[in-house]
Formats: structure tokens, sequence, C-alpha cells
């Protein structure tokens, strides 16, 4: 953490005085790691531990930790040093679907001045089947890439898949491929080896234009795994050509608007023009000018009348 304060004083030659103040927060519950990821194969449990130590003078005992998702659930508390570090241990069941589990633990410690105190740690469980695909899903082949086909000297459209083991002591290896409910032809497959019994790439290509706007079908692969003997993925080819983006609309001219001329009257305008007025002068010539505006008739100003402001005279007594 670092932080600065300006400091004013009376000193002339130098008014201000800049300081730069550092410091380092302490946690008072460390936990290492600090994510903890499970990772295994489908069908079977995973377990992991996590090392809970002081970061403070406070001495601390962990009494205890909880699930905020219930996905996992948590095991032995050990010792390892009295007040100063402890391992706790987690635990996941297993899984019928492979694919990833996010769970949070709020793990719980008693510190020597008498506060109980929380800290929490993301925890990911990763059910992992006997071969792993990359990419999952389907494999697709979008219009836009296979409208160069018909090009002469084009090349293939090309994607690949990789098959990879989730347990190194269970090594595999490719033992066939083929593709199902497509034309024949039209996909060609290739395969290498890029680390032998644990990984391998799958390339799938499509070589010529169809007339069909598209056509789907289904990769099988076979393997030597006991676990997985076949590893399936859809694929999806679009043809035809690819539809232009949209081109910006013209805009409409502007037409212009005729000019406004003031009127004598405030608060009154006229688009149209003056008209000019044909009057004979003295010497027989006719001149045009524009006709004056009429001024507002204005209404006479009434003078005010003065009552008069002498007082009766009062009457005499008797």
């Amino acid at each position: 953490m670092r932080k600065y304060a300006t400091v004013s004083c009376n000193d002339p030659k130098k008014p201000t005085i800049r300081l730069n103040i550092g410091g380092k927060l302490l946690q008072v519950l460390k936990v290492q790691p600090t994510a903890l990821i499970m990772r295994g194969p489908l069908g079977s449990e995973h377990s992991g531990e996590v090392t809970v130590t002081k970061g403070t003078d406070l001495d601390i005992t962990v009494i205890g930790a909880t699930s905020q998702k219930k996905q996992v659930s948590v095991g032995e508390i050990r010792e390892i040093e009295a007040g100063k570090s402890y391992a706790v241990e987690v635990n996941a069941p297993s899984a019928l679907v492979p694919g990833m589990v996010r769970d949070a633990l709020t793990i719980e410690a008693m510190c020597s001045d008498g506060k109980m105190r929380t800290t929490v740690l993301q925890v990911t469980v990763d059910h992992q089947a006997p071969i792993t695909m990359i990419p999952r899903g389907n494999v697709v082949f979008q219009r836009r890439d296979t409208a160069r086909l018909g090009s002469p000297g084009a090349a293939p459209v090309k994607r690949d898949l990789q098959l990879m083991g989730t347990d190194p002591k269970t090594p595999f290896n490719v033992t066939g491929m083929e593709i199902l409910d497509a034309p024949e032809g039209l996909f060609k497959l290739s395969q290498r080896t890029v680390q032998a019994g644990q990984r391998y790439v799958i390339s799938i290509e499509v070589t010529e234009p169809r007339q069909e706007r598209s056509i789907r079908g289904q990769l099988k692969i076979k393997t030597d795994h006991p676990g997985m003997p076949e590893v399936a993925a859809r694929i999806y080819a679009q043809f035809g050509t690819a539809a232009p983006a949209p081109l910006p609309s013209p805009r409409k001219p502007v037409t212009p608007r005729p000019a406004r001329t003031e009127s004598p009257i405030k608060g009154t305008s006229s688009a149209s023009p003056v008209k000019p007025v044909t009057t004979n002068n003295p010497q027989g010539k006719v001149s045009t000018q524009p006709k004056p505006a009429a001024k507002p008739a204005t209404k006479p100003r009434l003078k005010p009348t003065l009552k008069p402001t002498t007082k009766p005279l009062p009457k005499p007594a008797g």
C-alpha cells in the first residue's frame, strides 16, 4: 500500500513538502495454494489439501471450514505446528458427466486476541473423461470458408481435433476412424502423433464444393483405451456463396430553406419576399420601391382626471 501527503509550512524557500507513505497489509490467515484445483478421471472421487498459516504475530487455531455450494466437503483438519499452521483436507464426490464444478470454501480460525476470522478459498473440480477432445462439440465448416473451393488451385479447408489422455499411466492408440452419414469422398481424414500414447491430432478436410447448402456427418474414432474405446464428434459443413455485407444506404440530398426576413412587428417573421410597389413621380417616371410595412395602430393615451380633494366645511353648532 502506498499513499501521498502534502505538508504546507511558512518556509518561503520551500512552502510545501511531499511525503511518500508506504505500508504493507498483513493477512492474518494465509492459504496455500490460493486456489485449489482438483483434476481426475471421470467416475472417481477427488481429494486435495490446503495449508493455513498465520501471517501476523497472532496465533491461530483452525476450527472448521464450510462449503458454500455443497459441491465439496471438508475432511480432516490436521495441526502441523501449534498456533502457526494447519492442513485442511478437501474432498469431491464422483460425477457421471465430464465437466468442471466450482465452489468456494470458507475457513474459520480463532486468533489469540479472542476474535474469529475467516478467509475464502476458490475450489475447482475437473471431472475428465479418459480421453479429452479439443475442441469439444461440433466441427463446423462455415460458408465463408468453403466458398473458395470452386476457384482453380484453391487449397482444401481443414479443421483439427486433438485427443489427449487424462491419466498418464494409461496410454492409448488410435486404431481407426471413419465418417458416417456423409457423401463419400467429401471429407478427408488424416492422423498425426504429437506424443505417443498420450496426444494425437486428427485433421478433417473438405476437398470440393457441393450443390447442397449444408451437409452433416458423424466422426467416429476407434481407440484401444479400456475406459473409452470410441470417441465421437459431429461434423457440419455449409456451402454456397457467402452473403455480402450490407452496403450503407445513400444519404438524401438536403434542400436549402428560403431565407427568413424579420417583420417590423416584434416576435413575428415572414419567409416570403416583400413585393415591390409601382408609383408615379411628378416627372412621369415610374419607380419601383418596396412598400413600407404598416405600423401597428396604437391607442391614444387618456389624461388622468384629478378628483377634488377639498373636504366640506363642518356645520355650525346650534
